[in-house]
């Protein structure tokens, strides 16, 4: 039940790394960009909500202890930020004594990487926290297309009703004029176009699937057609 658009080329996931240390820097930004990785790094906190504006990251690295302003005040401010609430962010830190890791938890940290790095660790720790978002968005999807789905067939049943009541009284109509009243004919199409709209209620109270189809200024409609299990 996925949308039927254009495939498109897969971007290459975006790490923010936020530390003032230098070396760290470069040997973690070697690291993850050998790995496909896009990476930017800022070197305090207010550089890096200036930097996620413009380089909206997938996963944010940042360290605890740097000395302009503190991992936790910076993580504080990230977590305010609305484009920033979902985006994993794992702390880098020397030590990872119970009380650090509390307070981190409490800002909001999702993970945490202690110094001296592994590599392998801090690749595979980043790749865990990018496939929990990937099933939180899948989870999100699910939900968006269960209450299209239920919305579309409440919506189709509100209205089939009293559109049954007004083609019931056109087809009355039409038994009681006379061939050659010049009423009938316009009469006649719109009994028409109300059982076309019928067909398509009937197709919207059945839908099945999510299909898209191109439409001028958006991204895709539902494309009822072939979305519903009633053949067209």
């Amino acid at each position: 039940m996925s949308p039927s658009n254009t495939l498109r080329e897969p971007s290459r996931p975006r790490i923010l790394l936020v530390d003032d240390e230098e070396p760290v820097v470069r040997a973690l930004s070697y690291v993850l960009e050998r790995e496909g990785f896009d990476v930017r790094a800022a070197r305090d906190g207010s550089a890096a909500l200036e930097a996620a504006r413009g380089f909206p990251p997938d996963v944010i690295l940042l360290e605890v202890e740097m000395s302009a302003r503190g991992g936790l005040e910076t993580l504080a401010r990230i977590r305010e930020q609305e484009a920033l609430k979902g985006t994993p962010v794992l702390l880098m830190c020397s030590q990872t004594r119970p009380r650090d890791v509390v307070a981190g938890l409490e800002h909001g940290a999702d993970d945490f990487i202690t110094k001296p790095f592994d590599p392998r660790e801090v690749l595979a720790r980043i790749r865990a926290q990018l496939r929990i978002r990937s099933l939180q968005e899948q989870v999100l999807h699910a939900e968006r297309w269960r209450v299209l789905v239920e919305t579309a067939g409440g919506v189709a049943h509100e209205m089939s009703q009293p559109l049954t009541a007004v083609m019931g009284n056109l087809e009355l109509l039409l038994m009681r004029l006379p061939s050659g009243d010049p009423v009938r004919a316009t009469i006649q199409r719109v009994f028409e176009n109300g059982e076309r709209a019928v067909a398509l209620l009937r197709k919207l109270q059945r839908i099945e699937s999510y299909e898209l189809k191109e439409y001028p200024g958006t991204a895709g409609i539902l494309d009822i057609e072939r979305s519903s299990k009633i053949p067209g």
